[in-house]
Order: C-alpha cells, then sequence, then structure tokens
C-alpha cells in the first residue's frame, strides 16, 4: 500500500495500471508444431485474463468467486479488454450443455480492482448471444470498439446484416431489456433473445427477437431481427415458426422504408468458440 506520507518521489501516488500487468495476458498455446506454439491458447485463468493476480477478492466476492471459479475449466476466452483498474471480458461456457436446457452459454465479466488496498470486485451475467454479452459490458463502461471478438478467437459475422445487427446490439447500452432467451445446442444450434426496445423509432414493434445461429465448420454465424407488437406475438411466432420472422419495423420516421421480412437464417449452429 502506498506510503502518503513519504516524501520520496513517485511514493505515495496510484501506480500506472498499465506498469502492474503484462500487455499480453494470453500464454501461446501448447502443440506439436511451429504454427500451434504460435497461436494464442484460449485457456481461461481468471486472475491472468483478468489481472487480478496479487488482489483478493473484496468481502462477499470472495464466495462469489469461489463458485464461479468451479467451472473455470470449462470457459474459454474469447475477448477481454482492460481499461485503468477495470477488466472486461467475454467467456464461452462449454459447461452449460449440460445445465438445465437453454441455459445461456456466454459469460460476461466486469472487474473492478482497488489498487490501494489491493482487492478486487467483480461482476458476471450469462447471456445467449455476443451482442448482449458486449452490450452488458459497454455498459460498464467498456469501449465498444474494444470488446470485439478478434478472429483469430471466435467465429466472424457470415455477412454484413449480422454484422451490422451485432454492433447496434454492442452500443446500445440501456436501450433494450432482456424479457427471456434460449439456447439450444443440440443441433441445429441456435440462440434467440427476446428483447424490449425502449426507443422511440420501435414504438410499433417494441418486442424484438434476435436469433443467432453458427455455422460451426464455416466459423461463421448469422443474426436476425424480427418485430413483434407484444410479448404474446412474439412467443406465438417462436412455437410455431409459421414463416419468416416479420420486419422489425420503424414507426416514428414518416416515409422511411422497412426492412423486409428475413428468413431465418440457414445452417446449423452451436459453441461457434
Amino acid at each position: 500500500m502506498p506510503n502518503p506520507d513519504s516524501n520520496r518521489p513517485g511514493e505515495g501516488r496510484l501506480p500506472d495500471p498499465d506498469s502492474l500487468f503484462p500487455a499480453d495476458e494470453v500464454g501461446p498455446a501448447a502443440g506439436t508444431t511451429a504454427d500451434d506454439r504460435q497461436r494464442p491458447s484460449r485457456k481461461f485463468i481468471f486472475s491472468r485474463a483478468l489481472r487480478t493476480k496479487g488482489f483478493k477478492a473484496a468481502g462477499e466476492t470472495t464466495d462469489r468467486l469461489h463458485t464461479f471459479l468451479l467451472n473455470e475449466p470449462e470457459y474459454v476466452l474469447l475477448t477481454s479488454c482492460h481499461k485503468g483498474y477495470e477488466s472486461f471480458a467475454v467467456l464461452f461456457d462449454s459447461s452449460a450443455t449440460w445445465d438445465i436446457p437453454g441455459t445461456a452459454n456466454l459469460v460476461a465479466v466486469h472487474v473492478v480492482r482497488d489498487p490501494m488496498w489491493r482487492t478486487f470486485d467483480f461482476d458476471t451475467a450469462a447471456l445467449p448471444m455476443v451482442g448482449l454479452a458486449q452490450q452488458w459490458l459497454v455498459a460498464r463502461g467498456c469501449p465498444p470498439e474494444a470488446i470485439v471478438l478478434p478472429p483469430e478467437r471466435a467465429s466472424q459475422p457470415a455477412d454484413q446484416q449480422s454484422a451490422a445487427l451485432e454492433t447496434h446490439l454492442r452500443t446500445s447500452p440501456g436501450r433494450y431489456t432482456l424479457l427471456d432467451h434460449y439456447t439450444d445446442d443440440g443441433g441445429p444450434f441456435e440462440s434467440w433473445a427476446m428483447l424490449r426496445d425502449t426507443h422511440p423509432d420501435s414504438a410499433g414493434t417494441p418486442v424484438r427477437i434476435f436469433i443467432e445461429l453458427a455455422v460451426i465448420g464455416a466459423g461463421t454465424y448469422t443474426l436476425r431481427e424480427g418485430g413483434f407488437a407484444d410479448e404474446d406475438a412474439a412467443q406465438e411466432w417462436l412455437d410455431e415458426r409459421p414463416g419468416p420472422l416479420p420486419p422489425a419495423l420503424r414507426t416514428s420516421r414518416p416515409g422511411a422504408a422497412s426492412r423486409p421480412a428475413v428468413p431465418p437464417p440457414p445452417g446449423a449452429s452451436g459453441p461457434r468458440r
């Protein structure tokens, strides 16, 4: 702990966080070839990925940390970001497949370190798709551009529409309320989320369904959005799948063209990470 009474230069000041932690938290992957050894490891180690080495969990955080780390071997680090004494990460939780059917398999993690007391606190959220995990982190101060999934660690959007929708979700903290979600990894794998859109432009169809499907072999996934007048209509569509997702209308701008209805994205999906 710094000594605030010291007269020596530099003492009594909080250190620069970037000087305390290595720039590269991901060590080289074990492998039998030079290429394998050069690929970044996706193995998740909490203290390394979230820069808590030398820090202790504060107060009630200790119990939550113990519960969270029970699944540490099952987590895969997809992306992380560090800003001062805060760290943000998106993880894939492979143990979700053995949980209650429909359990989300993505985990967003936010860590706040206290350099004076060498303690940290953290919070987590299990969410069904990358854009929502990113949105949760952005709402807690993570720069949106810093939490994008890098191509070398995770699958990527299959088309421009998917990329645009994911960017929209990532950069819209506070706009949506998550009403329900389901992740099916039994093949074809699919994740969907039912959201309430609070933006005035969506007044006519405030309940939104986002559906994400990944093509494992291609390393890509598609994301589509549909709009509904209420939760009952959205749930009925999910239960019956009578046809294409209805268009997500923007009703508060007269003359604005709405997007056409789009079919559910083709192909199987699953743990894209």
